[in-house]
């Protein structure tokens, strides 16, 4: 029992992270990490155009996205990835197909399918948050669930 349950676990499976459960369990954790892109307004309805970009720090598979506004509303956000040597993404690099996060007279939306994305992230890639649309939302928070690969 206690840690040696969790040396048990990794000796079995090979995987070296584990997490405790509430109800005194074990249970492997499947490398999942959440990055999180965040524009706010300060109260003024956000404009369309480039909001940002962040550089992954690890290798994975982007298997959600997240978008969570401050108040109902709608908004499109395409994303755009390429190399620090290749900075900065252009549209050309989206990897969003016809799947871009969207937001549609409400507060939040989630998309587990990502139809037609291109999931594949490497460690270093810089990703770009172009905001193509958007009505009454002054914050909004884009949340992209990486599986990393151990």
């Amino acid at each position: 029992s206690g840690s040696n349950d969790v040396s048990k676990i990794e000796a079995l499976t090979g995987v070296g992270l584990a997490k405790r459960l509430g109800n005194n369990s074990w249970a492997l954790d499947d490398g999942s990490v959440s990055i999180t892109f965040v524009r706010d307004g300060n109260g003024t309805v956000l404009l369309t155009g480039i909001m940002g970009d962040l550089r992954v720090p690890f290798t994975g598979t982007i298997t959600s996205a997240t978008m969570l506004a401050d108040q109902s509303g709608s908004a499109v956000v395409d994303i755009w990835k390429d190399t620090l040597a290749n900075y900065p993404p252009t549209i050309a690099d989206t990897i969003t197909a016809s799947a871009k996060p969207t937001i549609s007279g409400a507060t939040y939306s989630e998309d587990t399918t990502l139809t037609g994305w291109t999931t594949a992230v490497t460690a270093g890639d810089i990703l770009r948050f172009n905001l193509n649309s958007i009505t009454s939302i002054t914050r909004l928070e884009l949340v992209l669930k990486i599986k990393r690969f151990i």
